[in-house]
């Protein structure tokens, strides 16, 4: 039945309003328009007010202090940065600081959350343990305690630079270059041989190889320190009492490992076997070349000390693009091979490893470039300083006597990277001064970057863990089914669900994360706040100092939501 419209009241009196003020559509953009003019004209009027009594203070907010000399040094600054640079330098110093931070710590906090989370649901006992004992404490308790706690204890106790310790220690040692060829032949010899056998077969040979090499390993490692085993390789003595003994308790050894249950029986007799095996091969002195030896000097890669950690330092030398020149030709060959496989996976469904084709075509070119780069020839002579004066010499022999700068080396080596490990200055008293090269960090950036990544790292593990328990577990069950190994599993099912449930939380940590770092200024490092607070201080423009400020971190806030959102919509589940 169709509608019928009602007549107007003929009582009803006439409106004075017109039409339009009495649609609801209108008033409501009519009431947001009014209740922005308010806020704006309430704005105005505070913004007024604050740059009045700034003026009258001789401290209206502007942007021309940040040309004014800075006056002041910042620790562990770049080299383009000194007391005589601006305001607006110091702040860029501040603000590089910051994401230096904040970006090493957010991919450290993913590898080690990621790790810690599956670690929560294993079935190992003792490693589900020390998990939740990691997360249930670390994230009760205040970052800033930590960080006291990481900087104070941990970074203060170190040593003296004089007394630093270095990883791993000076020194020579003698590498046994031929046992570690016989170990490599022995082991492919067996692996060679067990390929095709049964998988009992090839458990028992495969375990009995690897437990012989490090049987003699350790047998020779003994002998070089233990008096009585000095002359004890090669000795082949079968009265010997000792040898004796061992090869009864071997035996009853092997025929104990026999005598147990199925699943335990292959891989005990192959390790019964395998110390049998090993320690006859060194008795009776089977393997050839076993004392031929490489000396081989130690110099240490880092250098811990209360003044910080110094690390390798790599350099770019002058054949340095022509090898990206070559990186960037393998990563447009990997990403070809990966849409190519790609398309070949849909269509045919077999399993092509697309992946592992990606990563052969970018080290290939990697290495190939290295190879190529270092085949230009480099000048036969080099003018250098030596004793005051500039002579010319042959630039191998200038190398030898060490009279090539840092300069030198980036300009005239061969490779596309140099790798200066770092190396400590010692005065003619044997006293160390200083250090000679090397990539030093500071004990400020690693007691904040350890106590954000540790904090934080423990709420990403619970994240993880939820996400990866969202799974239905029939899924896991019916890749069980299927074959699929615990690595396969955890790759191709469990992973891609879990991250639809992981990636919204796990942003929010991101943000927690980028914000927390302005608690660096609680153990004095010169992040963006702490060089941003010494600028309002000196200049007293405090409110273009917090405005810059506010402004870093809504910047930095907003690129990490732009990304997760990104990392997001690719994961999400698409439905019609």
């Amino acid at each position: 039945m169709a509608a019928t419209a009602h007549p107007p009241n003929p009582n009803t009196p006439p409106s004075i309003l017109p039409a339009f003020l009495r649609d609801v559509r209108v008033l409501q953009v009519l009431g947001q328009i009014i209740f922005v003019i308010i806020v704006v004209t309430l704005a105005s009027q505070i913004v007024a007010s604050i740059v009045g009594s700034l003026r009258a203070k001789n401290l209206e907010p502007n942007t021309t202090f940040l040309n004014d000399r800075a006056g002041f040094d910042i620790s562990n600054a770049p080299d383009w940065y000194s007391s005589n640079s601006s305001y607006g330098t110091a702040f860029l110093v501040g603000v590089t600081n910051t994401l230096r931070i904040v970006v090493v710590g957010l991919i450290a906090t993913t590898v080690v959350g990621i790790l810690v989370g599956i670690a929560l649901l294993s079935s190992n006992w003792l490693i589900r343990t020390i998990s939740r004992v990691y997360v249930e404490i670390l994230r009760n308790t205040p970052l800033l305690v930590q960080l006291f706690v990481w900087y104070f204890i941990g970074m203060l106790s170190l040593p003296p630079f004089n007394q630093a310790i270095t990883l791993p220690n000076e020194g020579v040692i003698l590498l046994p270059l031929g046992r570690l060829i016989a170990y490599v032949l022995i082991y492919l010899a067996v692996w060679m041989f067990s390929r095709r056998a049964a998988p009992h077969p090839r458990t028992l040979r495969m375990t009995a190889a690897l437990v012989a090499i490090l049987t003699m390993e350790v047998a020779f490692w003994l002998s070089g320190r233990l008096e009585g085993w000095a002359n004890l390789y090669g000795r082949s003595d079968l009265t010997n009492l000792s040898f004796v003994i061992y090869v009864a308790v071997s035996l009853a050894l092997i025929a104990g490992a026999y005598s147990i249950r199925e699943e335990m029986r292959w891989r005990l007799l192959g390790l019964t076997a395998g110390q049998f095996i090993g320690g006859l091969a060194f008795y009776f002195g089977v393997l050839p070349f076993a004392n031929a030896a490489v000396r081989a000097e130690i110099f240490p890669a880092v250098i811990i000390s209360v003044r910080g950690f110094v690390f390798p330092e790599f350099l770019a030398t002058s054949r340095f693009a022509e090898w990206v020149a070559f990186i960037g030709i393998g990563l447009a060959l990997a990403f070809m091979l990966w849409v190519y496989f790609g398309r070949l996976i849909e269509t045919t469904g077999r399993p092509y490893p697309r992946g592992w084709y990606a990563i052969i075509a970018v080290i290939g070119f990697t290495l190939l470039g290295w190879v190529f780069v270092g085949l230009e020839p480099a000048p036969a002579t080099i003018s250098v300083e030596q004793e005051g004066a500039m002579v010319t010499l042959p630039i191998e022999e200038a190398r030898a006597q060490d009279l090539l700068t840092s300069a030198d080396e980036q300009l005239y080596s061969p490779q596309p990277l140099l790798l200066i490990l770092p190396e400590q200055r010692v005065n003619r008293a044997g006293i160390v001064t200083g250090l000679r090269s090397g990539s030093t960090i500071p004990p400020e950036y690693m007691a904040l970057l350890l106590g954000l990544t540790v904090y934080t790292s423990a709420f990403v593990a619970e994240i993880v863990r939820a996400g990866i328990l969202a799974v239905p577990r029939g899924q896991i069950e019916a890749s069980r089914a299927l074959g699929f190994s615990t690595a396969q599993t955890l790759q191709m099912i469990i992973l891609p669900q879990a991250l639809r449930v992981i990636i919204p939380p796990l942003g929010n940590q991101y943000l927690n994360l980028s914000k927390n770092s302005s608690l660096a200024i609680a153990i004095a490092y010169a992040d963006v706040v702490l060089v941003t607070q010494t600028v309002m201080n000196q200049s007293g423009q405090s409110v273009t100092g917090i405005t810059m400020l506010m402004i870093v971190y809504l910047i930095m806030s907003l690129s990490i939501s732009v990304l997760t959102n990104l990392v997001n919509r690719r994961f999400q589940l698409v439905t019609r």
